[in-house]
């Protein structure tokens, strides 16, 4: 009771690290699920959907353009979105309505069955997606996306190079930060592709559960923080 006192005790609460780790878990988790069951377009990593895009394009695969320009565009709209809510809406809570979107719609998919268009699946799914990258995108003060890998793997490869090369002990805490963000994104698309095998295109119940549980943990957090230490900030 007493460590969880002092965690929630800490500015700016959104940051924790077990936060960004469940999340970028589930980011890998998504992403996984959407290229094993819906027809391998990405949720969130639109630079795999543009390299996807040309080769849609040489293959003049329609459907697949369409589902690829649909994601990029719902991807895009998801931002606008959030980075809109951040700017207009006070409440101490708006990072929970930011998390809501992707929990339903990952409720909703594993109800759709795979003989619907892809096209009316996973855009809906990068909409979400971007909404959670957004609100929640630092991990202790450090900026990192929960939804890709690339960035994370090159701080964290950056900081490693800094810590034994000059022995800057300063980057140890983002090292370690980085690097558990990159492993818990594997892990994430390890799992998912896993469960595949057993679930299909229920799979993602698993990660709505888990979108629930994170959400409501920090919820919890919010609300304990909010009224037992109103003046600290969320």
């Amino acid at each position: 009771m007493r460590a969880y006192r002092e965690k929630i005790k800490r500015p700016h609460l959104y940051q924790l690290r077990e936060l960004a780790l469940a999340f970028t878990f589930c980011g890998g988790f998504i992403d996984a699920y959407t290229f094993t069951e819906r027809g391998g377009t990405l949720a969130a990593g639109q630079t795999g959907n543009i390299i996807f895009f040309g080769t849609d394009i040489a293959k003049r695969d329609l459907p697949g353009l369409t589902t690829k320009v649909a994601t990029f565009l719902a991807y895009i709209l998801g931002l606008i979105v959030v980075t809109t809510i951040a700017l207009k809406v006070k409440s101490k809570y708006k990072r929970i309505f930011c998390i809501l979107p992707i929990m339903f719609i990952s409720l909703v998919v594993g109800f759709v069955p795979t003989s619907v268009p892809n096209v009316f699946v996973v855009p809906f799914l990068a909409f979400g997606i971007a909404m959670q990258t957004i609100a929640f995108n630092k991990i202790e003060g450090l900026g990192y996306r929960n939804t890709v890998s690339t960035g994370n793997l090159q701080k964290a490869v950056i900081a490693w190079t800094k810590y034994f090369v000059n022995h800057d002990s300063s980057q140890t805490r983002a090292a370690s930060n980085y690097l558990l963000l990159v492993i818990s994104f594997i892990c994430g698309a390890i799992v998912s592709a896993l469960l595949d095998n057993y679930f299909g295109i229920h799979t993602i119940w698993i990660a709505a559960s888990l979108l629930v549980i994170i959400n409501f943990c920090y919820g919890l957090m919010v609300y304990h923080r909010d009224n037992f230490y109103p003046g600290e900030k969320l």
